[in-house]
């Protein structure tokens, strides 16, 4: 179980060392929706119930801001 811990804990920091810094809308929403994936990943081999919850609930405002960005990108684009 501590190799598991370990895995998704390497993987939440890899994927957040990625943040795009000058990046388009659609590269940095999908960027969101990775954090979300690597978020859940963690909740499912988090010891303790609160955190398995907090995890959860940051993958869920991730995806949301994923969603709020590429529809912000789109009404952008339609606008020029």
């Amino acid at each position: 179980m501590a190799t598991v811990l370990k895995d998704a804990l390497r993987r939440l920091r890899s994927v957040k060392s990625r943040e795009p810094s000058d990046a388009d809308c659609v590269e940095f929403a999908d960027w969101r929706d990775e954090v979300a994936d690597a978020l859940d990943a963690l909740a499912c081999v988090l010891v303790f119930e609160e955190d398995r919850v907090r995890a959860r609930a940051e993958a869920a405002v991730a995806r949301e801001q994923a969603v709020e960005i590429r529809h912000r990108c789109g009404a952008g684009a339609g606008e020029h």
